[in-house]
Parts: structure tokens; sequence; C-alpha cells
């Protein structure tokens, strides 16, 4: 058991980890997380602006939606 499962089953706590992007989602690295421990992601509009301006993750979508 690692840390942040002990955490949970120990102490009752629920570990999250506050940023968001696209590739955790697409890659599978989320699911990686979950598997490590992670209980629950949180984000906000700061954490959000940095994900998309930060990566390219999103801009195929951002070319469909402005060319309609």
């Amino acid at each position: 058991m690692n840390r942040l499962h002990s955490l949970s089953d120990d102490h009752g706590q629920s570990p999250w980890l506050d940023n968001l992007k696209r590739s955790y989602l697409t890659s599978g690295e989320l699911a990686g997380l979950r598997d490590r421990g992670v209980r629950g992601l949180t984000s906000n509009p700061s954490i959000f602006q940095k994900a998309i301006s930060g990566s390219d993750d999103y801009d195929e979508q951002f070319r469909d939606l402005a060319a309609d």
C-alpha cells in the first residue's frame, strides 16, 4: 500500500489533484493517478486557462470550432 492509499484507508483522507488537462484523460494518466490513490480532481479558471494555453491538447477542437 502506498502513502496515498494509506491516507484514505487508514486516516479517512481523500487526496485530490488540483490540476486538469485533457491529456490526463486521453493518455490514461488519470486512471494511473486513480490507481495510485488520487481520489479526486479539481480545477479553477486559472488552472484551466494554463491547461488550454500551455499545450496543444485543445488546438484541433478550437480549429474545428473556429471553422464553424
